[in-house]
């Protein structure tokens, strides 16, 4: 049922998303976000309005929603499956994971986007726009010129989106939502990426964006679980299950500076790997002088070749 809907209101509501909507969108990409955040900064938005909400997607009004929706669907029967599925779900929100919740949460979002755009448009001069913005379900980033006669621009946007979430009675995380100046030397963060802003080897100002240090670590972690429960397995074994772990992993953050990141994790697995065939052996040691035979390291080359050749 939820995806027949899907198939009836993605095409009608495409055509109302604003550009800076990405998330779980036909031909859209995390990617795209990210690049549009990182192209911002590169053109010295550099005062960054960094808004979490709270349990979105268990918060969505299915009033307000339903109202949304009946403004461009004209059908009883559609309006009533849908309603029956809101109904299933609970008294709020929309069921994370179902096909058609990133549509409808894209849906109700879509007045904060409308919002955006019109900021962007109102204080654009010629070509130049001192707003830009990207989202991606709820991870949201707004970006504002660095010019101190835009800084009122800051204020205003935010009281303006906090106006919109009122309306939504979407309710902001404060701990986790900030006010980021980039020229300070700040960062933030946006799907799993750590941005700032640093100065090139010619002097000047660049975006640099990488993995955030959690989404290193969480990753670690699942790779020493899968060292620990097969300990007693042979190498090829591990090599076959870490090896898609890390290939996702490193083919979501191939953007940007990860390089310094792919290298830690590289000699990280490396070492694991020759650990695994040292205690296979019953041999003391981390294997790094020798103690482990050509053909188990070449396994490991396999591993490196097929992951981050290219990526880094």
């Amino acid at each position: 049922m939820a995806g027949a809907l899907k198939l009836i209101l993605e095409p009608v509501f495409e055509a109302d998303f604003q550009e800076g909507s990405f998330g779980y969108r036909p031909k859209r990409t995390a990617h795209e976000a990210v690049n549009r955040v990182a192209k911002a900064i590169a053109q010295y938005k550099t005062r960054v309005i960094d808004f979490d909400l709270r349990a979105y997607f268990d918060t969505v009004r299915h009033e307000l929603l339903l109202k949304k929706v009946a403004l461009r669907i004209d059908d009883c029967d559609v309006m009533h499956l849908l309603k029956v599925m809101l109904k299933a779900s609970g008294k709020q929100g929309v069921p994370q994971g179902g096909v058609i919740s990133p549509l409808l949460s894209n849906i109700y979002l879509n007045e904060v986007d409308k919002m955006l755009e019109r900021a962007k448009e109102v204080t654009r001069n010629s070509k130049y726009t001192y707003v830009e913005y990207a989202r991606f379900a709820d991870d949201l980033v707004i970006l504002i010129d660095a010019h101190p006669r835009n800084a009122w621009l800051v204020k205003a946007v935010e009281k303006r989106l906090r106006e919109e979430f009122a309306k939504l009675q979407v309710e902001v995380n404060e701990e986790k939502s900030s006010m980021v100046d980039l020229s300070r030397g700040e960062s933030f963060g946006f799907l799993g990426f750590d941005f700032r802003r640093i100065r090139s080897k010619k002097g000047v100002w660049r975006p640099h964006y990488a993995p955030k240090l959690k989404k290193r670590t969480g990753l670690l972690e699942k790779l020493r679980e899968v060292f620990r429960r097969h300990q007693s397995q042979p190498v090829d074994r591990v090599v076959a299950l870490i090896n898609p772990m890390i290939r996702g992993w490193v083919n979501y953050f191939a953007v940007g500076d990860s390089g310094k990141c792919f290298n830690f994790i590289q000699d990280w697995v490396e070492k694991k790997v020759r650990r695994h065939m040292m205690r296979s052996r019953k041999r003391k040691g981390a294997g790094v002088s020798g103690g482990v035979g050509n053909g188990c390291m070449r396994r490991w080359s396999c591993l490196k070749a097929t992951v981050f050749q290219d990526q880094g």
